[in-house]
């Protein structure tokens, strides 16, 4: 029950509740004689004093009442209306009953009968002098002869104020609550275009909710309050005045020395819970807003990482759609390799982007984010798939730089095969060389010729091989991807110049062959010549000055020592022309097996050349061979000839 709902009948002051309290410390709720109280039924008096009494029993678990019925001026019969309500209706205890008795002999008589029904009422019946006896005077108002201070109409008027702050307090405490359970509600999106729709809708909740909620009309309202509290709600009486004061001294300055049922209290808790609320919902606020942007911030990011993980797949899928095409040619291989130079640096343009996004994934976390576990997981993923596109990047790039290199070697060994050809065929210049030196000479060029040769088919093979390796599923896809065309045209290639080098290896060893034949030839023409001019120039020439025996014994036995000098020199002679001799067979031999090795199955002019090379060789070796040992063994004969 509110004092406005019975504000009519507290104006006309049917009964009141000062604040005094009798001896033993009980409130007192009085009827005053002024009051009219026969206009009121017996509900309406059940409201008035339950109202009072609830004023006190707030600050007492177990409160008690003493009433104070003046009497005076009034009949037994208004009175009883009185006392069958406090009997009948009255929700707490009453400790004691003070009846200032009539004046009227007869009503006084009327009342000592009445009152033996209310059995369950203490009471006495007194005199206004004699209620000093269980109240002290400084606790009765000045209409009981006493120097309690009270202003009845600042007491409603206090009690108006302070029943519509509470009222209006309550409703704005209900209306945080409201808000706070409502800003306590789960709202966390799952993508950017929700997360943006909750800031808003959370910004419309400050907008449109808790900034039109207001307290420092009810602050200063509790404050006002609290102020006729700490003022005296009555004329001042310096008696009473001097020692309120003094009780206030007692305390401090903040004593309400007018507050008699602990409403100060009651009005500064409901001041703090007001501010708390406020307090506590603008914290939740704030608090949620941020969790709202760290949750927009986490899908912007979430976002970003997304787009570029989808554009990280396109470009994969881009570049395993030619994976396998590794170019058929010197020129297609060089294409591919710089349309995929470009690609890549388009790619790897993109490089900046993906630290960026890495830097504010960084900076999220660094930042105390509540989705860290998320945002790494995001981070994970995008340094995953950037590192798979590199690899897959580096990989295309190596195996098309290894058909670049492939093709161009093998075109430039098939573009020098003719050339070669030529260079290890038997040109009629070198068929026409009697030259030793010219022969080594050209040797020596023909052995750089294979070593020219074997160098770049080597390195093309390195080349395939390595091209046939790379040429593999990269380990970071799961794409079966097919290698076997662009294999199979390696290996086409490869089959294509292994034929021509073996067919340049022949051509090389029968050229070889002849130089060596024709050098081998020539060296064992120069030693037998050697031999002949020895003894023409020497042998010969010996013989024919020595033809005299000597006139005496010293001449002779000089001749004969310079004969037998002679003859050591002619046995070294002698021994290197039968070594040239024995060597003829093995000279022949030799020829014959590198003619053999070096010729194909095939016969061709070469191979006749080679054979009418070989039989013109045999022809002439055994001729000299011949000749040198007729020729040494005629000179023998006339040596020892000679010596006998």
């Amino acid at each position: 029950m509110k004092a406005l709902d019975i504000k009519t009948h507290l104006e006309e002051k049917y009964a009141y509740i000062s604040g005094g309290m009798d001896k033993k410390g009980y409130p007192l709720i009085t009827f005053p004689y002024s009051a009219p109280i026969e206009r009121l039924n017996a509900d309406e008096i059940k409201k008035i004093i339950t109202y009072l009494a609830s004023i006190a029993s707030s600050v007492n678990v177990d409160p008690k009442f003493s009433f104070i019925i003046d009497m005076r001026g009034r009949t037994w019969e208004v009175g009883k209306s009185i006392f069958k309500a406090l009997q009948e209706s009255f929700p707490y205890k009453i400790e004691h009953i003070y009846i200032v008795k009539p004046e009227n002999f007869w009503e006084k008589h009327k009342i000592s009968i009445g009152m033996s029904k209310y059995t369950q009422l203490e009471h006495t019946i007194e005199s206004v002098e004699s209620l000093t006896r269980d109240i002290d005077r400084n606790q009765l108002t000045n209409d009981l002869n006493g120097t309690f201070q009270y202003n009845h109409q600042n007491w409603l008027e206090f009690r108006l104020k302070l029943e519509a702050f509470v009222l209006y307090s309550k409703e704005t405490l209900q209306r945080y609550e409201s808000n706070y359970n409502e800003l306590n509600l789960s709202d966390q999106s799952s993508n950017v275009r929700t997360a943006q729709d909750a800031i808003e809708s959370h910004m419309t909740i400050f907008k449109d909710k808790l900034s039109r909620i207001t307290i420092d009309t009810l602050i200063n309202e509790g404050k006002s309050l609290l102020n006729m509290l700490r003022t005296s709600m009555a004329s001042t009486n310096p008696e009473q005045q001097q020692q309120q004061d003094s009780n206030g001294s007692k305390a401090n300055q903040h004593t309400f020395v007018f507050d008699y049922f602990d409403e100060a209290r009651k009005i500064t808790i409901v001041m703090d819970n007001l501010r708390s609320a406020k307090d506590r919902c603008y914290l939740l606020w704030h608090q949620k807003k941020v969790r709202l942007e760290q949750n927009l911030q986490l899908r912007l990011f979430e976002q970003d990482c997304d787009k570029l993980c989808n554009w990280i797949g396109e470009s994969r899928l881009i570049i395993l759609r030619r994976y396998t095409d590794i170019g058929n040619s010197c020129l297609e291989a060089m294409q591919h390799l710089a349309e995929h130079e470009q690609f890549t640096k388009t790619c790897l343009g993109n490089e900046a982007v993906i630290r960026r996004t890495q830097n504010v994934g960084e900076r999220l976390v660094s930042s105390g984010h509540y989705g860290t576990n998320a945002i790494k997981t995001q981070m994970n993923r995008l340094n995953e798939e950037w590192k798979s596109l590199t690899i897959l990047l580096e990989n295309r790039t190596k195996i098309l730089t290894a058909s670049l290199q492939f093709h161009q070697k093998a075109d430039e060994y098939l573009i020098q095969v003719p050339a070669w050809k030529h260079l290890c065929s038997l040109t009629d210049d070198i068929i026409a060389i009697q030259n030793i030196d010219q022969l080594e000479c050209l040797l020596q060029q023909h052995y750089r010729l294979s070593d020219n040769i074997s160098k770049i088919y080597a390195d093309i093979c390195s080349d395939g091989k390595a091209i046939i390796d790379s040429v593999a599923p990269p380990q970071t896809s799961d794409d079966q991807l097919d290698f076997r065309s662009s294999a199979r045209h390696i290996l086409e290639i490869v089959q294509e110049i292994l034929s021509n080098h073996r067919l340049l290896d022949f051509k090389w060893n029968q050229r070889r062959t002849y130089l060596q034949q024709r050098k081998s030839l020539l060296t064992f023409e120069y030693d037998v010549q050697e031999i002949f001019d020895w003894l023409e120039r020497h042998g010969d020439v010996f013989l024919q000055k020595n033809v005299s025996i000597g006139r005496s014994l010293h001449r002779a036995k000089a001749l004969l020592k310079t004969h037998s000098n002679f003859e050591s020199v002619l046995e070294n002679t002698k021994t290197n022309a039968e070594k040239l001799i024995a060597a003829a067979d093995e000279l022949y031999r030799e020829q014959h097996e590198q003619k053999q090795m070096s010729s194909s199955s095939s016969p061709t002019i070469m191979d006749d050349i080679l054979d009418l090379e070989l039989t013109q060789a045999k022809s002439k070796i055994y001729e000299l061979a011949h000749n040198l040992d007729k020729r040494m063994q005629e000179f023998d004969e006339k040596v020892q000839k000679r010596r006998h």
